[in-house]
């Protein structure tokens, strides 16, 4: 009797090359601006501010220009591997927070956006933008300290799980200078 053997190479996939350049800048940390984007929609180029403009135009994004925030990069989900692999990644669940220091107007914007599952998010460093690939959940709170020197701000947390980490692209000119008027 004959026996077929086979390999499978779905694993053995090509992987591009690293990039090394000891000259490339560094991108400077820390959450600087953030928003959200419909789910169904989709940048042809996120680096372009005309396609910017025209998506905040048509309430497809939401930016909150000035914020201050960390990510966490992103927690590894394993599961049992097969074979020699003891375990086998399958993506990450990731969190981000931000203060939000427009606090008087916007109750209404946070009380809504936390009960929808219909948006993306997207977080600016100092000159990338990066976006999720998946719709989030939105974790608004409105924390009053004891201080009377500090300012009531809304604490944002954003978590959502997904395979791929979110990719940096160039910061659009223009888009994240000031406030848009969303009326």
């Amino acid at each position: 009797m004959a026996y077929a053997i086979y390999y499978p190479s779905g694993c053995d996939a090509a992987i591009g090359d690293h990039v090394c350049d000891t000259c490339e800048d560094a991108e400077g940390a820390r959450i600087r601006s953030a928003g959200f984007i419909k789910k169904n929609f989709n940048f042809i180029d996120p680096s372009n501010p005309v396609e910017w403009v025209a998506a905040i135009a048509a309430k497809n994004v939401v930016i909150i220009p000035s914020v201050n925030g960390t990510f966490d990069g992103g927690a590894e989900v394993l599961k049992d591997g097969y074979g020699d692999q003891s375990q086998k990644l399958t993506g990450y669940d990731f969190s981000a927070e931000f203060k939000d220091p427009n606090y008087k107007k916007n109750a209404n914007f946070w009380n809504q956006i936390k009960k929808s599952n219909n948006y993306k998010f997207f977080y600016r460093t100092e000159t990338q933008i990066h976006i999720t690939g998946v719709a989030v959940q939105v974790i608004p709170h409105n924390p009053v300290t004891a201080a009377t020197t500090d300012d009531v701000v809304w604490d944002i947390t954003v978590k959502w799980s997904d395979g791929d980490l979110p990719a940096p692209h160039n910061t659009p000119a223009g888009i994240f200078d000031s406030c848009f008027d969303y009326v």
